[in-house]
């Protein structure tokens, strides 16, 4: 799918950059190359003419930092054992070997969950080839709420909790996202501005607020 990219200009209300339609507002978002250079493909959200995005992300790089670390000293190890240990210099290369799996396996286990909070509703994506994609609008949230274990509050990270309205469960977890407090904030503030513009549906209690 053709993606355009619009931007707010000082000259113009909107600054076409692309082909397509994508709203992003820069104070949040710079521009599409960032988005496409975040996700790659784009083609899972499906925004509508007037949809911002407000904030995309993956979850927080704090979580995986001993994979990356345990892959890195692999690599170390295994290239110092290439040039000290030349009678077993294939056991060196099995350990960088293994050192850049873990790397790369962590990295794309990382990137291959998105999240994207946008004007009128909230993606969560999984996966790179194939794809697993959850959307809901503010229209059918009912609650928000964000959680951090002690060791988490301490590196600001942790998770942001979506509840649907009718059912009660939940409906998206923006797992390990940094500064959990400030998302959740943002999702409450669209929110209140979904309900000022169209009215609360008698159907929706708000418990967030």
């Amino acid at each position: 799918m053709m993606v355009q990219l619009l931007l707010r200009s000082p000259s113009a209300r909107w600054q076409k950059l692309g082909g397509g339609t994508l709203f992003v507002t820069p104070a949040h978002l710079t521009g599409m190359a960032e988005l496409s250079g975040r996700f790659g493909e784009t083609d899972w959200l499906d925004l509508g003419p007037d949809e911002e995005v407000l904030w995309a992300g993956h979850p927080s790089l704090v979580p995986f930092f001993g994979e990356f670390v345990l892959g890195i000293a692999f690599v170390l190890f295994g290239a110092v054992g290439v040039v000290l240990l030349e009678p077993y210099g294939l056991i060196g290369v099995a350990g960088v070997a293994i050192g850049l799996v873990l790397i790369a396996h962590t990295h794309l286990r990382r990137i291959s969950t998105g999240y994207v909070i946008t004007s009128a509703e909230v993606y969560h994506k999984e996966g790179l080839v194939s794809r697993d994609v959850t959307q809901i609008r503010y229209e059918r949230i009912q609650n928000t709420s964000f959680s951090q274990s002690v060791v988490e509050r301490t590196l600001s990270y942790g998770d942001v909790i979506i509840t649907s309205a009718g059912t009660g469960e939940v409906e998206i977890t923006l797992r390990s996202v940094p500064d959990p407090a400030k998302l959740k904030r943002l999702l409450s503030e669209q929110l209140d501005a979904v309900y000022a513009t169209d009215g609360q549906p008698a159907s929706v209690t708000r418990t967030d607020i």
